[in-house]
């Protein structure tokens, strides 16, 4: 596949460095990694809101930065469309205006129609961001980006804040969108689901450098992940055995079992991965949800990270070291300090089977999207017309 995308470049926060070497092709690539690991700052050094100290980022031929000879391209000439999860859509703006914002053609207006179009939005042109529903919004936001026909368009948590089935439809209708426009994309997120859903190739982040990049096909192949997984230092690794007790699928390993949200369609020995904003916290006099019933457990707390406006917890419970992860605030009211008792809890589908080919993530089952089923007009005609302008 030819390369679209290469960047090479060293940044110093402070004590931070944040270390990259990528390469991108015509594909989605997701940046996976923990809160603090510098995804986001990597997004700004390739859109040019950031400069590197060294290094230089070549996009489809074209040097955008290099730092030994002093180049740096501002953002408005880099062509690269940029999605923050705050949107940062202009409140005074309609969606028509908004998208058109970033337009110079002459019928900026009409472009931007049929981009609105294209999102299903049409009739909803005229009003502002706060008229709009949260998955609205972010239609608007990657119109508004994908409009100008960017080289490269760079996704920061872009779904974040949206519920499960909003978020996992506007997940494959970007990929719908990618699949017509063919522009790479540069994906950030700290969700397996996104990787599962969106990535064709992965790069794994820690602690500021870009540690393994491999294709979403090999992320699942045994012999990679313990090198793979283990290098992030992040989320709980599962390793046990897939039973089925009266109907049930449950991972057991010597030490506890956990329930698990059928089908499931693996055997034997497995790797599961459970990540730190999964596993929720039980206060000890309330009700559990019915949803986690089965899979509860009970620890001490080994230690506790606070994270800018993040907490994170090492607990010991079952032969294991959990992680567990919040904003700060949250569970203001229980004791968490290290050697406390603490109950747990994992939603079943929030446990994700790595070894497992054929079907590597547990993602809820969803069906074609009003959105999907109406995208009838063809990409090609309008991109063409725009290069005419």
């Amino acid at each position: 596949m030819e390369e679209r995308l290469d960047a090479r470049f060293l940044k110093k926060l402070g004590s931070f460095r944040l270390d990259v070497a990528l390469t991108l092709g015509e594909e989605i690539g997701v940046i996976f990694g923990p809160s603090g690991a510098g995804k986001s700052q990597t997004l700004r050094v390739l859109a040019g809101l950031s400069k590197p100290d060294e290094g230089y980022i070549k996009l489809n031929g074209r040097t955008l930065v290099d730092a030994s000879k002093k180049i740096s391209l501002p953002p408005k000439e880099r062509r690269i469309g940029l999605v923050f999860q705050e949107l940062s859509l202009f409140p005074h703006l309609t969606a028509l205006e908004n998208v058109a914002y970033g337009l110079k053609c002459s019928d900026r207006l009409e472009v931007a129609m049929e981009w609105l179009h294209m999102m299903r939005l049409d009739e909803l042109s005229d009003r502002y961001p706060h008229q709009l529903s949260g998955g609205q919004r972010q239609r608007v936001a990657l119109a508004r980006a994908l409009a100008p026909g960017p080289d490269l368009l760079l996704l920061d948590e872009p779904f974040n804040a949206l519920d499960g089935p909003v978020r996992r439809a506007l997940r494959r209708e970007l990929k719908g969108l990618f699949n017509e426009t063919k522009t790479p994309i540069i994906y950030v997120t700290h969700d397996i689901e996104d990787v599962c859903s969106m990535a064709d190739r992965v790069f794994f982040i820690r602690d500021g450098e870009l540690v393994t990049s491999i294709p979403v096909q090999s992320l699942w192949d045994p012999s990679v992940q313990g090198s793979t997984w283990h290098s992030l230092g992040w989320g709980t690794l599962i390793h046990g055995v897939i039973e089925e007790r009266n109907g049930l699928y449950w991972i057991v390993w010597d030490g506890g079992r956990l329930a698990l949200r059928p089908p499931v369609r693996v055997e034997g020995d497995v790797t599961a991965f459970v990540a730190p904003h999964h596993v929720k916290l039980l206060y000890p006099d309330l009700p559990v949800d019915p949803e986690l019933e089965d899979n509860v457990v009970e620890g001490v707390v080994a230690e506790r990270v606070v994270l800018g406006g993040t907490t994170r917890l090492f607990v010991r419970a079952c032969n294991l070291q959990w992680q567990v992860e919040f904003m700060n605030g949250s569970y203001a009211t229980m004791e968490l300090s290290e050697g406390q008792r603490v109950r747990m809890a994992v939603k079943p589908g929030c446990i994700y089977i790595l070894r497992s080919v054929t079907n590597p993530c547990t993602i809820d089952p969803c069906t074609e999207t009003q959105f999907e089923r109406e995208r009838k007009v063809p990409f090609s005609a309008r991109r063409e017309r725009r290069n005419g302008i």
